[in-house]
């Protein structure tokens, strides 16, 4: 019997776009082809990743969350170089950085997937520059640098330029979702669950309380709305988990007397029935890679306003979604008006069907698994 490949996964933080991800691609593979190792710390959302990968052949490597960045490199490093893994996919970039030196020490062919994006103030000073230094020498020990977006590709040739030299390393493979449960769930009842009146115009915020996210920007929206004597609704947010900054947001919030226009619901699994229960979904993202979000959206038949930022803006392209220009609170509070006097539902609900043949995840774990196999042939190690 053939024996498996050896797959070590490592996976600094385990959250958000990251273990959807790696659910998204990764259960689509043969589980009789690949036994899978998941490195990363021991945290509540890794449990969760490895509960959505429960279908495949996997075991997990931990360490403590709370270690020292250091000793987490040297236990990558140590993982690497005794483990006799036939190829690395780290996830992210500080993932990737741990891996790049063990991977090559140990001849162990090595992916990384970035699912951020690079911005200039992270350069600035004499500790950008030592940064920017440390990636142009790490990063180029890769073998091959996944992006996620073809915005995130040429994000990462921009600020770490010797990538270019090196022909066919870097390439683009857009995110995709698993299509399905978007297109079959039931529907959320939030006005019945929350008690809101009927006519009640529901705003989800799916995103983590973090700066790149812009949830300041909606909340100087609503404040704009709850001022707005034009619409006979009165709109709501939704906003979902409580991790990062949520408690300063919420205070933001309460600095203004909003209290009564949002609500935080705690992080939910099941984001198809949540989102066919919303109006609208707002994201007035600041950057992003490639946002998974609107594509679970569109194919759920909900309009989407987002921005013109990185990533986001090339998922909503030649869509019927709004785009706005990011951190500009006044136009997200007039796209939100117009919303709700002009529903856009009709025209999402149109574009499902496109929306899920763009989006449909299996093209690109067929296309990132050529790109896997074509490693692990360059240097397959009997187990």
């Amino acid at each position: 019997m053939k024996k498996k490949y050896r797959v070590l996964l490592v996976v600094r933080w385990p959250v958000g776009g990251i273990r959807t991800f790696i659910r998204y691609i990764y259960r689509n593979f043969d589980p009789e082809k690949y036994h899978f190792t998941v490195l990363g710390p021991d945290h509540s959302e890794l449990s969760v990743l490895l509960e959505d990968l429960k279908d495949l052949d996997i075991s997990c490597i931990t360490f403590r969350n709370d270690m020292a960045p250091w000793k987490v490199i040297m236990f990558v490093m140590k993982t690497i170089l005794f483990g006799k893994f036939d190829l690395i996919h780290s996830q992210g970039f500080m993932a990737g950085l741990y891996s790049a030196l063990p991977a090559r020490l140990s001849g162990t062919r090595h992916i990384m997937t970035s699912h951020d994006v690079f911005l200039s103030k992270q350069f600035v000073g004499l500790k950008g520059f030592f940064k920017k230094k440390a990636l142009s020498f790490f990063l180029p020990l890769i073998d091959i640098i996944h992006s996620v977006s073809n915005d995130a590709h040429k994000n990462l040739l921009e600020f770490i330029p010797v990538l270019r030299k090196k022909s066919g390393k870097c390439i683009a493979i857009s995110n995709g979702i698993d299509i399905e449960r978007f297109q079959s769930s039931e529907k959320r009842d939030f006005r019945k669950e929350l008690k809101l009146s009927k006519e009640a115009f529901l705003v989800g915020f799916l995103g983590r309380f973090m700066s790149q996210k812009g949830f300041v920007y909606l909340v100087d929206a609503m404040e704009i709305l709850s001022k707005n004597k034009n619409i006979n609704r009165k709109p709501v947010v939704l906003a979902f988990g409580f991790d990062g900054f949520v408690r300063e947001d919420t205070e933001y919030l309460k600095n203004k007397g909003l209290e009564e226009y949002f609500h935080f619901l705690p992080f939910t699994s099941n984001v198809a029935s949540t989102l066919k229960g919303l109006d609208v979904i707002a994201m007035p993202s600041l950057w992003e890679a490639c946002p998974l979000l609107p594509m679970e959206a569109m194919v759920a038949g909900v309009p989407v306003i987002g921005t013109d930022c990185l990533g986001l803006r090339e998922v909503l392209k030649d869509t019927p979604n709004v785009i706005l220009p990011a951190g500009n609170s006044s136009a997200l509070a007039e796209a939100l008006e117009n919303e709700i006097k002009n529903p856009s539902c009709s025209q999402t609900e149109a574009f499902r069907e496109e929306a899920a043949s763009r989006f449909d995840v299996r093209k690109q774990a067929t296309e990132l698994e050529r790109v896997i196999l074509n490693e692990l042939n360059k240097n397959w190690s009997v187990v």
